[in-house]
C-alpha cells in the first residue's frame, strides 16, 4: 500500500465524520462514568521546557486511555 496516500485518506475520513467530537458525543450519551482529570495552569514554573512537553504528553495519554477504557472524558481547556 501507498502509506502517505492511505494516511491522507484516513485523515480526510476522520475530518468528514468529525471523529473526535463524535467519539465524545457517543461516550456522553452512552452513560459512561465520568473521568475527571484536573490539570494545573500552564507553565507555572517559568518558561516552557522539555518537562512541560513530557508532562503534556503524559496527561494526553492518561485521558485517552481512560476514554478507551470506557469512561467519558470531558475535554475542557482553560481555567475560567
Amino acid at each position: 500500500p501507498d502509506f502517505p496516500v492511505e494516511e491522507l485518506r484516513t485523515l480526510r475520513r476522520w475530518r468528514d465524520i468529525d471523529a473526535f467530537r463524535e467519539a465524545l458525543r457517543q461516550s456522553a450519551s452512552a452513560g459512561r462514568p465520568p473521568y475527571t482529570f484536573y490539570d494545573g495552569p500552564p507553565f507555572a514554573t517559568g518558561l516552557p521546557h522539555y518537562g512541560h512537553i513530557l508532562a503534556g504528553t503524559i496527561k494526553d495519554v492518561v485521558t485517552r486511555y481512560a476514554h478507551q477504557s470506557g469512561f467519558h472524558v470531558e475535554r475542557r481547556f482553560g481555567w475560567e
